[in-house]
């Protein structure tokens, strides 16, 4: 059995269910997230929310699942639903996407199954669609999900940039393991405050075009965090975040603490205030959105225990006429 077993993270455990002596062991195994790993049992979570508790004794090998495509392609979704660009048109199973340029991910076309054209002409469809909205036409692709389009893609000379990985961990767990702040008060609402979009600034710019709010605003459950100091300051907000909760899991964006109040553990209190309040809309998982450049980010989501579940990035059209594949 491995010395670090990955709790609030996707295992599958192997274990004895009966045998022995002369008679050939039996085994078992048991997939879901496990949700704790105490000295003398485990307790796997399954996809159903049954628990299944086992005693040390009875297990053989716990291991980690890496994510299969469909269900790389399933998180995907529901991430769509929780950052929705307010121009948005389906093409076959292919997700177009346009917010007047703001973010990426609201304007990139979203490959969740095939477009029901062939891929020159559906790419040429696309390159319309988004010259009518006067963006570049662009695609994220999800790995492992998309490889053989993200390869056909490159030999149309679409441009490949911002390599990002999605993380994911369990609420519960989560919860478990961050400490309350009782010298910090939470309070999130359905709309970004003042106070939040004060605090908060997209890529270090300075305000956010009219289009943001809509973005931002766009998903099932949207909820906007500030964290304020009770001592000192008068309540002055220190930190905010953007949760949505959609089919069951938190989507965590826009985390931004105080430049005079960073390297305090604001970040990671701003998060539990949105777990907690994902938990009480019956959230189980979370995920968010990291670029692989951001290496703080990363280190910060590493110590909370957020584990790598898939990556993307994303392709820009070539300038010019679009080219086919060569022959």
């Amino acid at each position: 059995m491995a010395a670090v077993e990955p709790v609030g993270h996707k295992v599958v455990v192997r274990r004895v269910t009966g045998g022995g002596g002369r008679s050939a062991v039996r085994y078992s195994d048991v997939v879901g997230v496990l949700v704790e790993a105490g000295p003398g049992a485990l307790t796997v979570r399954r996809r159903d929310g049954s628990l299944v508790q086992m005693t040390r004794s009875e297990v053989r090998v716990v291991k980690a699942v890496p994510a299969a495509p469909r269900d790389v392609l399933a998180l995907e979704e529901v991430a769509a639903a929780g950052w929705q660009a307010p121009a948005r048109r389906w093409l076959g199973r292919w997700l177009l996407r346009a917010a007047d340029g703001w973010t990426g991910r609201a304007n990139s076309v979203l490959p969740l199954g095939d477009p029901g054209l062939p891929l020159d002409a559906a790419l040429a469809e696309v390159a319309r669609w988004y010259a009518g909205h006067g963006l570049p036409a662009r695609m994220v692709l999800p790995v492992p999900a998309r490889e053989l389009l993200d390869a056909a893609l490159a030999q149309r000379g679409w441009t490949a940039y911002n390599p990002t990985q999605v993380r994911t961990a369990d609420v519960e767990v989560m919860l478990r393991r961050l400490p309350a702040r009782p010298d910090l008060e939470a309070v999130i609402e359905p709309e970004p405050s003042t106070q939040w979009l004060d605090l908060y600034h997209y890529r270090g710019q300075a305000g956010l075009p009219p289009v943001a709010r809509s973005v931002l605003t766009g998903s099932g459950r949207p909820g906007f965090a500030v964290l304020r100091d009770r001592a000192g300051g008068g309540g002055r907000a220190v930190a905010v975040a953007r949760g949505s909760v959609d089919a069951g899991w938190l989507g965590v964006t826009a985390v931004e603490v105080a430049p005079d109040r960073r390297r305090q553990g604001l970040g990671t209190a701003v998060m539990r205030a949105v777990l907690a309040w994902a938990a009480e809309h019956a959230a189980t998982s979370a995920y968010l959105q990291v670029a692989e450049e951001n290496t703080g980010a990363l280190a910060l989501y590493d110590a909370l225990g957020f584990a790598r579940h898939h990556g993307y990035h994303y392709r820009l059209a070539p300038s010019g006429p679009a080219r086919t594949a060569p022959p």
